[in-house]
């Protein structure tokens, strides 16, 4: 595949997932915000790393072992374009396509083949091609953030009737999952992508962010990014609940923080220069770190900014 072809002003098929909150690394405020940010023209952010970059890399090797096993000749990893639903606000990209013969697949542990969601499946005509590559241990399911959301999204946009999703885990096992479209998956993301599209036109209408639920606290400072003025709000009862369990929370962190440290101070005296130390059943290491040379840096100017603080801050006050 030839990187990211999609629009990021409209949703795209790998995005689905953390739309539909099966992502631990993004909300559906942050996609909200990520296409807000390609509608305001500002600079798609780099997000590359050396996982990412290996697994571009073998995409096509990933592919090619799939479809050997799958017993499939006529495939196309080399797909410059991307997919627009003809009616939809969803875009998607395709690592590749292959062309079945009305193939009729089983699940087949020793070939690494499974067929989700029936006893066997046809692959006839086009059929979508999703490269994964994962440290984490081999499954007989992939997670639904690890392609089969974002297959059933695919196939939703180009209408292919059949799909898999190819999972290379820890650079030694090859996994093909096979699926047909799933009626349920595939109009519950139509219903995400409206609603997604719905607040991007009324960004676009008014300039106000319809935001979904915060998940986080965090989440918070971004739908509150400003404080208006210092004026004391009077909160509703409920609050001094919510705001003693605050409290005393940090208090009951402040003690269990005040005990580590009394009792890492004491191991530490026990083990002097000792890098390891034994007690019953636990192992105590104060080993040595080491840092490569780094060659000197200059830190440009920045300019002052304001930004809302991520942390409450809570304190009893007398009555």
């Amino acid at each position: 595949m030839a990187g990211k072809l999609t629009d990021d002003r409209e949703m795209s098929a790998s995005r689905l997932p953390a739309l539909m909150g099966f992502s631990k690394y993004s909300t559906p405020n942050d996609e909200l915000q990520y296409s807000i940010n390609a509608i305001d023209g500002k600079e798609r952010p780099d997000i590359g790393n050396e996982a990412m970059a290996w697994g571009n890399t073998l995409e096509p090797v990933i592919l090619a072992e799939a479809c050997k096993r799958l017993g499939i000749d006529n495939y196309n990893t080399n797909i410059c374009a991307p997919y627009v639903h003809n009616t939809l606000s969803l875009q998607c990209s395709l690592d590749g396509v292959a062309y079945g013969e009305a193939q009729v697949i089983r699940t087949d542990p020793a070939k690494g083949i499974y067929v989700v969601g029936a006893p066997e499946i046809e692959l006839s005509g086009p059929g979508v091609l999703e490269a994964k590559l994962t440290k984490t241990q081999p499954e007989d399911v992939p997670h639904l953030a690890r392609g089969p959301i974002q297959l059933q999204g695919q196939m939703l946009v180009t209408g292919h009737k059949w799909g898999a999703v190819c999972v290379l885990y820890q650079g030694i096992e090859l996994r093909v999952f096979l699926f047909s479209p799933h009626a349920e998956t595939q109009a519950a993301i139509v219903r995400a992508v409206n609603d997604f599209a719905a607040r991007l036109e009324t960004y676009r209408q008014t300039g106000g962010i319809e935001w979904y639920a915060p998940q986080t606290s965090k989440e918070l400072d971004r739908i509150y990014p400003s404080a208006a003025d210092e004026a004391e709000l009077e909160l509703p009862a409920a609050a001094e609940t919510k705001a003693g369990i605050i409290a005393a929370g940090k208090a009951k962190m402040r003690e269990i923080e005040a005990s580590i440290e009394a009792a890492e101070m004491e191991l530490k005296a026990l083990l002097g220069q000792a890098a390891k130390g034994r007690a019953g059943q636990y192992l105590v290491s104060w080993p040595m770190r080491h840092y490569k040379a780094q060659p000197e840096k200059l830190v440009a100017a920045k300019a002052a900014y304001s930004v809302r603080q991520s942390s409450l801050a809570v304190k009893e006050i007398s009555q």
